[in-house]
């Protein structure tokens, strides 16, 4: 069994069991170990006057916003725009 499908057993184990001690002891054993992501435990946030867009960008959802206000550009309802993503790509 190589390192991936031992993973897989595991988790559905531990998804199955109901034994709250034993739970409990799996939890205290991965703990002791090194988490391998290091991630900032501060929350996201996003700095004032920064953007990923360019100008040109930003000029153009400005221009296609004003077209949906105003009514003039096409629109589709969520519900077929969904169902011709599924006949398209089969989600």
């Amino acid at each position: 069994m190589n390192r991936d499908q031992l993973k897989i057993e595991l988790l559905q184990k531990i998804i199955a069991c109901n034994d709250e001690k034993l739970l409990a002891e799996v939890d205290n054993i991965l703990k002791s170990f090194p988490s391998e992501v290091k991630e900032n435990p501060q929350p996201y946030s996003k700095e004032a006057d920064v953007s990923f867009l360019s100008e040109k960008q930003k000029e153009t959802l400005e221009k296609r916003y004003e077209l949906y206000l105003s009514q003039e550009s096409e629109t589709k309802e969520w519900t077929d725009v969904k169902a011709e993503i599924i006949k398209r790509h089969g989600f």
